[in-house]
């Protein structure tokens, strides 16, 4: 069997390029079509049909509207275990769609003697794009299901536990006709004298995850404990969320999770997936798309304010402009948050873990009407343009803090599955947090957030937040 490792990259790349390939062999084919059934017409030598367009011209247009089209609507973000029926309903929607903006992008201006001709080429176009790509589409989709089924692909997965739910787990992924691309490399355990797996596949305790991860290139983790301790589970979940890993777990345990955790089906096996999340794919990248315009956009028109606020933090008290911290982001990857500096340097290492309190001495003057105004956040549209962070989501923590929640909140690292947020419904609707146990009070909302992410509730916490700016109710 041949082991994978990191292939969602790869293989979202193959449907990208067949994308690619089939909308270029499409528009070749409705290019000859309008040649033939309609350019071809005449009446006393007089060409009814002349397209504005020409087909060289667009060669390399087309492919990249229809590229930003699929990706628009979610299709390459679950490179595999594809559902054929959804596959081609949303094939089907996209395409339409497309055709829909390519007829009046591309057609609609064309001079016609009858408007039978605009239903022919719009009907035309949507039915080559429609069976080319889906075709192509279906090939490779059909051909990766195979190779999964067969056992040619895989995916290196860890299972914790070594109990009776592991070894149920482990039968039904093994004894299955068809797999489920599940290779399992071992099993995780803290309780060797109890298990009823066979100690040879045990290839450590929990001390010893970052080490098997690594050597065993571990993709997909199943959670599988006896123990019924929402603490304990908790705890595991907090644990793997910084390995960039899948991270399920079997029915019995999904009823002590958050909300928000969707039980999906892995041909036979059901299992939790604690990583997905409940935006809908094409909301998720039209939110990743509002994004990257939307603070492209402010850094550009803030630019005057932010030099001007550069200037004054300078010149407020010695050191540096801004202010550098490692937080913790999405699926618990650490990154380097940048805002302007607030305090003075001398207080930086000791600001590190203490909380701003109010009317706090280590502000500085115009610190205090930065962080009034929030205008202290304005470089974090350098973070959100990265990738590092969204306008909205969580807010990030320092790993400090996030160990001092966990103990009193195990749940917290739910939070870790979408990107921390430059503003929150937490901060909305609670403000700024000086102790852990209110920054367990706001992490409610942030959960509550979880589940009923949206685009509309994204934009209701934006304009709640321009709000607070501008009443200045930021501290």
């Amino acid at each position: 069997m041949i082991k994978s490792y990191d292939k969602k990259e790869k293989q979202a790349a193959k449907y990208i390029f067949l994308d690619i390939i089939a909308s270029l062999l499409a528009w070749s084919l409705f290019f000859i079509f309008r040649r033939i059934e309609i350019e071809s017409t005449f009446i006393q030598n007089i060409q009814l049909f002349s397209p504005i367009y020409n087909f060289w011209k667009l060669i390399v247009g087309v492919p990249i509207f229809w590229i930003f089209i699929f990706w628009l609507s979610g299709y390459y973000n679950k490179a595999f275990y594809k559902s054929r029926l959804s596959e081609f309903f949303q094939t089907l929607t996209s395409v339409f769609l497309g055709s829909i903006l390519l007829f009046f992008i591309l057609l609609i201006d064309d001079p016609v003697v009858s408007y039978h001709y605009y239903y022919l080429s719009f009907i035309v176009l949507f039915s080559i794009y429609f069976i080319v790509i889906y075709s192509f589409r279906y090939t490779l989709t059909r051909i990766t299901t195979n190779k999964i089924r067969s056992r040619i692909w895989g995916f290196n997965t860890l299972i914790i536990g070594t109990g009776k739910n592991a070894e149920k787990i482990y039968s039904q992924l093994s004894s299955e006709k068809q797999s489920t691309g599940n290779i399992i490399c071992g099993f995780i355990s803290e309780d060797k004298h109890n298990a009823v797996i066979n100690k040879s596949m045990i290839l450590g305790g929990m001390p010893d995850l970052n080490r098997i991860i690594k050597e065993k290139k571990i993709e997909n983790v199943i959670v599988a404990i006896d123990n019924d301790d929402r603490i304990e589970l908790f705890r595991i979940i907090s644990q793997l969320y910084r390995f960039n890993v899948e991270i399920s777990f079997i029915p019995q345990l999904y009823d002590y999770l958050v909300g928000g955790i969707r039980l999906s089906f892995i041909y036979g096996t059901p299992l939790a997936n604690v990583l997905e999340n409940r935006m809908p794919a094409w909301q998720q990248n039209v939110k990743r798309l509002f994004d990257i315009v939307v603070s492209c956009l402010g850094l550009v028109l803030a630019s005057p304010l932010m030099v001007y606020l550069a200037i004054k933090v300078k010149a407020s008290s010695k050191g540096d402009v801004f202010f550098r911290q490692e937080r913790i982001g999405r699926q618990g990857i650490p990154f380097r948050i940048i805002k302007f500096r607030t305090m003075y340097e001398s207080e930086n290492e000791y600001q590190n873990h203490h909380l701003t309190e109010v009317n706090d001495k280590r502000v500085t003057p115009i610190g205090k009407i930065m962080r009034k105004y929030r205008l202290d956040e304005l470089p974090q549209l350098c973070n959100v343009v990265k990738g590092d962070m969204s306008l909205v989501g969580p807010r990030p923590e320092q790993q400090y803090f996030i160990e001092k929640i966990i103990e009193k909140a195990p749940y917290y690292s739910l939070v870790h599955k979408v990107k921390p947020g430059i503003t929150s419904w937490g901060m909305v609707k609670y403000g700024y947090a000086n102790t852990v146990d209110k920054m367990i009070e706001r992490l409610n909302y942030d959960i509550i957030y979880l589940e009923n992410i949206s685009i509309l509730l994204d934009t209701k916490i934006l304009i709640y937040t321009i709000k607070t700016i501008v009443s200045g109710k930021g501290l």
